[in-house]
């Protein structure tokens, strides 16, 4: 299920929602209400991480959105049609009771929707006096503008771009409607998303390949026992089998020190920082030079072979994991998902970890998965699961955590039936 948050004033919200009633997909909407334009900012700053994609009820919170800095691949905005407009004027017509021949209109600065509409209108419209503004204008100024040109007795009706300022006109008795986005756009506006969903799940659904190379020095050294080089590699096994149990995959050692780990895209890009964080972690331990290299592909065999062509450029450039797409093409990962986690530097961290006897791998693990999941509280059940531990080691774990004051009680979640409510659990910020 992806998740879509919608935001914009009221009255678009309830016409949004009246499409979604209507329209079965894969998508879960979670609606934000601004009584100014301007709380766009915030509300996308704040929620950011939380969903897959936002829309934007029209073009003046979208074009406040992309003033974020963030990354607008997930912004979608309702567009503003000749039919909005016509829908406006006709209603301000039958207000008037007659022809208008002068008008006084406002729209945002980055839409020239008023030019395409009128140009093909016969109505006579004798004087159109436009008002051009940003998307972050107070939109009192917008009623002081459109009401200083009635009492001047200089237009007949206004359209605006907000339901607030005709509102307002409303109450002076002026003839006013809203420029509103339709029904059918709105629709429009959903199916491109639902598009950019499936398209999304397709693509974590490709086969993934995740080749592992580890250097054969140590066969080569004639101080090493067969116990030594048995023991080793079984060890070696070990942490990589459980590797592939993180990325939900299937383990193959197909010859002395190559190992393949099949599974999907999404795992193996949800579990990145993983594969990085255990191949560092076997380098230091034991010695030897470990390369990986990851495939995409629409077949195994066609994810195999880019493995295998990620796993020779990774030889060539060392400290780095090559992942190759399904077009053949080198991907580049988000930084964040790219780095190797920080918390193994952080000396306030692993002091308050080893005064409570955690293992520093499981805490990444932990919190690599509330970052994957988005979690913003969580229960002890929920972290089992996506460990793969026993209820009771997930709670024993979480109390030594909060212990250590890494993780914070958050309240209780209501029991579906008869029996305790699970308490609620969150990492505190300072550790993200």
């Amino acid at each position: 299920m992806f998740k879509v948050a919608i935001i914009g004033p009221a009255i678009s919200i309830d016409r949004i929602q009246s499409v979604i009633k209507d329209f079965p997909s894969r998508l879960s909407f979670t609606p934000f209400v601004y009584e100014n334009a301007v709380e766009t900012i915030d509300i996308v700053h704040t929620h950011y991480e939380k969903f897959d994609y936002f829309l934007f009820s029209g073009p003046i919170p979208y074009d406040l959105a992309t003033r974020t800095g963030l990354d607008a691949a997930k912004f979608f905005s309702i567009v503003l049609l000749e039919t909005g407009f016509y829908k406006g004027l006709l209603n301000v017509t039958n207000q008037v009771r007659k022809p208008i021949e002068r008008l006084s209109i406002d729209i945002v600065n980055t839409s020239n929707i008023i030019d395409a509409s009128l140009s093909q209108l016969n109505i006579p419209v004798k004087d159109v006096f436009v008002k051009p503004f940003d998307a972050a204008i107070d939109y009192w100024t917008l009623y002081e503008h459109h009401l200083r040109l009635w009492e001047a007795g200089k237009v007949d009706a206004v359209l605006t771009c907000y339901p607030a300022v005709m509102d307002e006109l409303h109450k002076k008795g002026i003839p006013a409607d809203w420029i509103s986005t339709t029904k059918l756009a709105t629709r429009h506006a959903l199916e491109i998303i639902d598009n950019h969903a499936e398209i999304s799940f397709l693509k974590r659904s490709q086969i993934g390949v995740c080749m592992v190379h580890i250097d054969n020095l140590l066969y080569e050294d004639p101080s090493k026992l067969s116990y030594d080089i048995q023991f080793t590699t079984l060890k070696l096994n070990e942490e990589l089998l459980l590797l592939s149990r993180e990325m939900n995959g299937s383990f193959i050692s197909f010859r002395e020190g190559q190992y393949m780990i099949f599974s999907s895209r999404g795992e193996i890009i949800d579990t990145f920082s993983i594969l990085r964080e255990t191949i560092g972690r076997l380098e230091r331990a034991w010695d030897r030079k470990i390369t990986s290299g990851i495939g995409f592909g629409d077949s195994a065999l066609k994810a195999e072979m880019h493995a295998r062509k990620a796993l020779q450029l990774t030889q060539r450039e060392p400290d780095t994991i090559i992942l190759i797409d399904h077009e053949g093409e080198i991907l580049d990962l988000p930084k964040e998902q790219y780095d190797e986690s920080s918390v193994y530097h952080d000396i306030h961290l692993l002091n308050r970890l080893k005064a409570e006897n955690i293992n520093i791998q499981l805490f990444d693990k932990i919190r690599e998965v509330i970052r994957r999941k988005k979690w913003s509280t969580f229960t002890a059940k929920e972290l089992a699961f996506e460990l793969k531990m026993s209820d009771r080691s997930a709670q024993r774990t979480l109390l030594a955590l909060t212990t250590a004051g890494i993780v914070k009680h958050a309240g209780e979640e209501k029991a579906v039936s008869k029996g305790r409510p699970s308490k609620l659990y969150k990492l505190d910020v300072t550790f993200h």
